[in-house]
């Protein structure tokens, strides 16, 4: 079988959507060895060690293409590059695909969290128009639909208007790996880390409800008085960059540290020397950023949403987005009782064991078998003569 996958968007120095591609392709590239993968990627938007990592399994052929998510070469360029490659599946890990392509698909949704948040300024509204038009077509025209949780699975059916029986649901896992006891000291004097800290993990965007957090925590800090700091560690959105001037507009703002962009080392070094993770994010498809954290055995004070619930279960404390006085509460039961925070430390490290890239890679595989099998033509059976009975004479 000639899988197709598209990797624009993927690689290890990316988060979100990009991390997950590149982490579910390795890990099916070392489980089938018989199909052969066809990886589209773009230059500039991969790093040169994801591209050593992937030309060292035999059965990839990786494909070059400058085509940017809604742009015309996307519709036009990669579309044509999609049909030359004559694939028997495409498995577009975001929702990007060119409206014309009428080869067999998968598609990964992670949510629909830009129907709920589609933005407020003047010029993200015909991009919205795009992503309406781009991900609608997608749903509709996809032979199945990947998402990561049940959560995401009932928001896509519904907004999207597409049956529940269309859509699998694959959990994410992780790729972070422990460091030593030396790279987390270089990391925390690096930032000038010498108290105890929460950590929040993600991109400045709005729906990741940052603003909301930093106060929260700064109520928690004039309410207690307690000597902890706040990290931040992710990328501005630069489409809303005042969040992180409305996000450092607290008291306590020498108590917050932003990290910008950071290596998955740096990361890895970050959650091992935190005391707890926080998020007060309104929106998600998964929260992969709170299984890095239980995968290092962090405690999660977290919001209240229902994807949270599902995939952190009772490893975490559940706060109220909207209500500083509730996240504070939560920060204190964490920080003021240490026999209360172990037992949340062991409860994010059980946690943690279900969410595997090897066993998303495994359920990933098993719906292109079954999607190809019921594509698969039915051979035509032979006619067989069968002569007509003779009248009795």
């Amino acid at each position: 079988m000639r899988i197709g996958f598209d990797l624009r968007m993927g690689g290890s120095m990316h988060a979100g959507i990009g991390r997950y591609s590149f982490a579910l392709l390795i890990a099916m590239l070392k489980r089938d060895r018989d199909n052969e993968f066809i990886v589209f990627y773009k230059p500039d938007a991969i790093a040169d060690e994801d591209l050593i990592a992937l030309q060292k399994f035999s059965q990839v052929t990786l494909v070059s293409t400058n085509a940017r998510h809604y742009s015309f070469s996307e519709q036009l360029i990669f579309l044509r590059q999609l049909n030359k490659a004559k694939l028997d599946i495409v498995h577009f890990p975001n929702f990007n695909v060119p409206i014309w392509y009428n080869r067999p698909y998968v598609v990964t949704i992670h949510d629909v969290v830009h129907h709920k948040i589609s933005g407020h300024k003047i010029g993200r509204y015909w991009k919205f128009m795009a992503y309406k038009k781009i991900i609608e077509t997608a749903a509709k025209k996809a032979i199945r639909i990947i998402t990561v949780s049940e959560a995401s699975k009932k928001d896509i059916a519904k907004t999207l208007k597409v049956s529940l029986d269309k859509i699998d649901v694959v959990y994410e896992g992780t790729t972070l790996e422990p460091v030593s006891d030396k790279q987390i000291a270089d990391v925390k004097r690096s930032y000038l880390l010498s108290r105890p800290y929460f950590l929040f993990v993600g991109t400045l965007e709005r729906k990741k409800n940052v603003v909301q957090l930093t106060h929260g925590f700064d109520e928690f800090l004039s309410k207690y008085n307690l000597d902890m700091d706040l990290v931040i560690a992710g990328k501005p959105d630069p489409h809303y960059p005042e969040i992180k001037f409305q996000a450092m507009d607290v008291i306590h703002k020498n108590r917050l540290v932003f990290t910008d962009y950071i290596s998955d080392t740096d990361l890895s070094a970050l959650y091992q020397g935190a005391y707890a993770y926080a998020n007060a994010s309104l929106h998600e498809g998964f929260g992969l950023p709170g299984v890095e954290a239980m995968r290092f055995g962090l405690p999660l004070a977290v919001s209240n949403i229902e994807v949270f619930n599902e995939v952190y279960d009772n490893a975490a404390l559940y706060f109220d987005p909207y209500n500083l006085e509730d996240m504070a509460e939560k920060f204190y039961l964490l920080a003021k009782d240490t026999q209360f925070h172990q037992q949340m430390q062991q409860k994010s490290l059980v946690r943690s064991q279900y969410f595997d890239w090897d066993i998303a890679a495994k359920q990933t595989l098993e719906i292109y078998r079954q999607t190809a099998k019921e594509l698969k033509p039915v051979e035509p059976q032979p006619e067989t003569y069968e002569p007509e009975p003779e009248d009795d004479q």
